[in-house]
């Protein structure tokens, strides 16, 4: 990392108390120019943080930020395995970075041959972010969640399934244990609160259809979204502070995350998506409703009737049921 990058995450930790400190201790602290702190606190800005700037006391952010420790991380997940007695191989490596163009190209950079199922990255930040599709995904600096993970599909691509229907339910059920309310699921990787989008998942994969093959699964969760991001984006949202209404710890939750993608997909190999299906159901959005379902320039509607075992969309038209293994489906009103 370049010196310019380091000065900037170095003040972002300092300022991440919540409290007001002075462009000149900041400066004697990194060594540099009163300007040059100016200048960083301007690149803080473009990571999404709110900075205020009073004349005479400095600078602070907007509201004190939760820093991801890998140290608190590990430690957490070790309690878990612990305290689960899971019979699941829990030692993959977690990886922690403050600032990143794309956790899973960033995942794709680390992995090595030998590199273990389970595998994570954990980002404070993500420059380049992004959805399926090629979506932009907003990612400010120390505010939401951003995990990328490695996957071995010894099935080969054919393994991979509704593998996101697999994870999308794992991060429903966490969001529910932790009080969650109106928790919802739309097909085919989206996590809702009461219709508003609270995380996402991208499976991306390489390999041979038949032959050996590797998925990196991301996921973002949006946690505490600060206001300053909210006019770019275009679709109704929500984060667990407005959900949750209560205190949380990034830490712990990014330790429940990674524990619970590593038991699930362990599950999801041997089993595949049947174990999964009947949580899916439980929290659909679609269920019964009817839906338009986007496909280049067609769009299809009918009645939605759940998934099928491969994770394909059932949809019910004209007194057949047919399938979509793609597309994009929202509610025919909405």
């Amino acid at each position: 990392m370049k010196q310019r990058e380091l000065n900037i995450i170095r003040i972002i930790e300092l300022l991440a108390d919540g409290q007001f400190h002075s462009g000149s201790d900041i400066g004697e602290l990194l060594g540099v120019s009163r300007t040059s702190v100016g200048q960083y606190v301007s690149a803080i800005e473009k990571l999404g943080l709110d900075v205020f700037r009073v004349s005479g006391k400095g600078y602070r952010l907007a509201e004190p930020l939760q820093l991801l420790s890998k140290d608190r991380v590990s430690a957490a997940l070790a309690e878990l395995v612990a305290t689960s007695g899971s019979a699941t191989a829990q030692n993959a490596d977690v990886v922690l970075e403050r600032v990143v163009g794309s956790s899973n190209d960033y995942l794709r950079q680390l992995r090595e041959v030998t590199t273990p199922a389970g595998f994570a990255v954990l980002a404070e930040a993500q420059t380049q972010g992004r959805g399926r599709r090629g979506k932009v995904w907003h990612s400010p600096f120390g505010s939401n969640l951003y995990m990328s993970m490695h996957w071995p599909l010894t099935q080969g691509m054919a393994g991979a399934m509704g593998l996101s229907i697999a994870v999308g339910t794992l991060i429903a059920e966490m969001l529910h244990n932790l009080g969650v309310f109106g928790v919802e699921l739309k097909w085919p990787n989206d996590v809702l609160v009461d219709g508003r989008k609270i995380a996402g998942i991208l499976v991306e994969l390489e390999g041979q259809a038949t032959g050996a093959a590797n998925a990196v699964i991301g996921v973002g969760i949006n946690l505490a979204m600060p206001l300053s991001v909210e006019q770019n984006i275009d679709q109704p949202w929500t984060d667990l502070r407005q959900a949750l209404q209560g205190p949380f710890d990034r830490n712990l939750l990014a330790a429940d995350l990674i524990y619970r993608c590593r038991e699930g997909l362990q599950t999801f190999e041997e089993k595949g998506l049947k174990p999964f299906i009947r949580t899916w159901l439980h929290y659909d959005r679609l269920a019964l409703q009817p839906v338009k379902v986007i496909m280049g320039d067609n769009v299809i509607e009918g009645i939605a009737e759940g998934i099928d075992e491969q994770g394909a969309l059932l949809l019910s038209r004209n007194g057949k049921i047919e399938r979509y293994h793609a597309g994009e489906v929202s509610l025919r009103y909405e």
